[in-house]
């Protein structure tokens, strides 16, 4: 289930990328119930009339490291790409305040303890409300969406929010790795499992680091074509936070996915550092 519409990118206008994702909208919005914030949609057709009304969301910084961060998924084979601008992460934001104040009466979650855990990583660096950018990119070998979501902390409350997501995905892949989902009469099973890192370091404490997680939803009658996955990685540095996703076919949540969602992840810190 969807719990918010995911805003239309702009087209890319950079490198060799000549459109938006074309894979992206194949990607069932069931999935999107359980994997909440990171959505990880594509862009439309229809993007680029969006994207000449409003500018790239973020700054200068922020897009030139959305842009490596591109340029180093393009390496992997993902060639098509469409940016965030403005308009869409205000309409990004109003939704989701919307979604999390109307909470999610249609969704029962077994065992009952889970439900709070799996609520609270409805959450992205987005809604940080400071400075923030994002790119979704795709590929025509793989039915799915990636994404770089990239955003500047100002203060200690947005630190301090970002600081407790990390933590709360640390519990959930803890406290819930296996959880029952029952939405529209439909039962799904969601299964959260810790990704092993090889290049970041992992979050430890209250400092920075990685977070890593892999989610998978298959129908509770136990058939695996239906399946969806999606592999997440949180990355706090200094006072930037990256978040590299990919959602759709079940080679999303494999290790090869992840070592490009840390490749991506570290050229775009480079790119911030820089």
């Amino acid at each position: 289930m969807s719990r918010h519409h995911t805003p239309t990118p702009e087209a890319p206008h950079t490198g060799p990328r000549t459109g938006p994702p074309s894979r992206g909208a194949v990607v069932p919005a069931a999935l999107l119930t359980v994997v909440l914030a990171l959505s990880g949609c594509g862009a439309d057709e229809g993007a680029g009339e969006e994207g000449e009304q409003s500018p790239r969301a973020g700054t200068e910084r922020l897009i030139g490291a959305a842009e490596a961060g591109m340029e180093r998924a393009s390496s992997f084979g993902f060639d098509s790409a469409g940016f965030y601008t403005e308009a869409a992460v205000e309409e990004f934001r109003d939704q989701m305040e919307g979604s999390l104040a109307e909470g999610e009466a249609d969704v029962d979650v077994e065992p009952a303890s889970c439900e709070e855990p799996l609520a609270a990583v409805d959450w992205a660096p987005l809604l940080l409300g400071s400075d923030a950018a994002r790119v979704d990119f795709g590929s025509e070998t793989f039915t799915g969406t990636g994404s770089i979501e990239i955003a500047e902390i100002d203060g200690e409350d947005e630190a301090s929010r970002a600081q407790e997501h990390m933590g709360h995905v640390q519990a959930l892949v803890e406290s819930c790795p296996e959880v029952r989902l029952t939405q529209l009469d439909a039962d799904y099973v969601l299964a959260m499992d810790e990704v092993s890192l090889e290049t970041l370091e992992p979050a430890r404490g209250q400092g920075e680091g990685t977070v890593a997680y892999s989610r998978s939803r298959t129908l509770a009658e136990g058939e695996d074509d239906g399946m969806i996955a999606a592999q997440i990685l949180f990355t706090r540095q200094g006072d930037d936070v990256v978040m590299v996703s990919f959602i759709g076919e079940p080679a999303a949540s494999s290790q090869e996915f992840t070592t490009m969602a840390e490749a991506i992840t570290v050229s775009t810190l480079e790119a911030l550092e820089g």
